[in-house]
């Protein structure tokens, strides 16, 4: 048996130019939650391994010892350790972040927008 709860979700539909309807079930908030935080620990852990890259770089950089093991051991790839990978990591997520909330409108957007639509 499922418990209901009422929810007030903004409808976007002209016909019903700022009627408050719709409801979720417990199932489905839990689930828009979930996926709310597994964002948020995915953006967490990405700035985690852009730190770490950062600190290796770092690292690679003022190392001799880490060098001269890095191009025996990885040999050409080792290139990536001085920065690149790093900033290639960062150009990712910016990109990311800009190619995803670029697009994004505000509320009050929306809301002009349907209103000159529906004038």
């Amino acid at each position: 048996m499922k418990t209901w709860i009422k929810l007030l979700n903004y409808d976007r539909d002209e016909s019903r130019l700022g009627a408050m309807t719709d409801t979720l079930d417990i199932d489905q908030l839990k689930q828009k939650e979930l996926a709310r935080r597994t964002r948020w620990l995915v953006w967490a852990e990405s700035l985690v391994i852009l730190g770490l890259l950062i600190w290796v770089s770092l690292e690679y950089e003022n190392n001799l010892f880490l060098q001269s093991w890095a191009k025996t051991s990885i040999g050409p790839v080792s290139f990536l350790l001085n920065g690149t990978l790093a900033g290639l990591y960062t150009g990712a997520l910016l990109g990311y972040t800009v190619a995803k909330y670029a697009g994004k409108k505000t509320e009050e957007e929306k809301i002009l927008e349907s209103l000159k639509k529906r004038a």
